[in-house]
Formats: structure tokens, C-alpha cells, sequence
């Protein structure tokens, strides 16, 4: 470690104390963590793995056109369309495809429509 760095944690250490420096970890920990998957998002994480990620992951069909990046897509509050991103909207995109994007109605159930949306929601942890 440099020594700039290893100075400043010895003041940081000295001026909270050794039990504040450890409380101060764990409240940075704590920070970081994200809650687990439910079971749902977790149901929705498989689906996408399986039958979204090979296009919108890897390209590992080797796509000339690289499929949009889903991750964080609601907080963005827009598709690459330009269309809200709403659920209903995403889930008329994967149900009648769009562009490049085939369509996949009756390839998924309700339950799984619902599932594939709540991992979408989670940003794709």
C-alpha cells in the first residue's frame, strides 16, 4: 500500500478509534450489500440467462447489430425506441419483437412474463 494511503488510515484509525474504524466497515459493507433475489426475480434471472442473454449478454450468435444493453433499462425511463419504459411496454417488445428482435409470444407464460420483468426491475444483478 502507498504510503500516502497507509498515513491516511492510521489517521482515520486514530481519530475514530479501533472500535469505530471496524463500525465504520461494517456500515460500509452494509452499504454495498444488495438484498437477495426473490424467488420470482430469481425465476426471472434463469429466463433471461436462458433466452435473453445470448443477445443481449455475450452475442455469442454472433449478431452484426449488438442488441441493446438491458441493465438498469427502467431507471433510464426510456427504450432505444424512444417508448417509455414501462413493463407493459418491455413486455410488448419481447412478446411482438421489434426491429432485429424476434417475436417470443407463446414462449413465455404469464408467470414467466411477470418473473422476466421483476429481474428487469432489479437493473440485472
Amino acid at each position: 500500500m502507498p504510503e500516502v494511503r497507509r498515513e491516511a488510515w492510521r489517521k482515520v484509525a486514530r481519530a475514530l478509534g479501533m472500535v469505530g474504524l471496524a463500525a465504520g466497515f461494517a456500515w460500509l459493507a452494509a452499504c454495498r450489500s444488495t438484498p437477495p433475489l426473490t424467488a420470482q426475480e430469481a425465476e426471472g434471472k434463469h429466463l433471461y440467462t436462458v433466452r435473453c442473454a445470448h443477445c443481449h449478454e455475450e452475442n455469442d450468435l454472433a449478431l452484426k447489430k449488438v442488441p441493446p444493453d438491458l441493465h438498469n433499462i427502467f431507471k433510464r425511463g426510456r427504450l432505444p425506441s424512444g417508448a417509455a419504459t414501462t413493463g407493459a411496454q418491455v413486455e410488448s417488445v419481447v412478446l411482438a419483437g421489434r426491429g432485429m428482435m424476434p417475436a417470443f409470444t407463446g414462449r413465455f407464460t404469464q408467470e414467466q412474463m411477470a418473473a422476466l420483468l421483476a429481474y428487469l426491475h432489479t437493473g440485472l444483478r
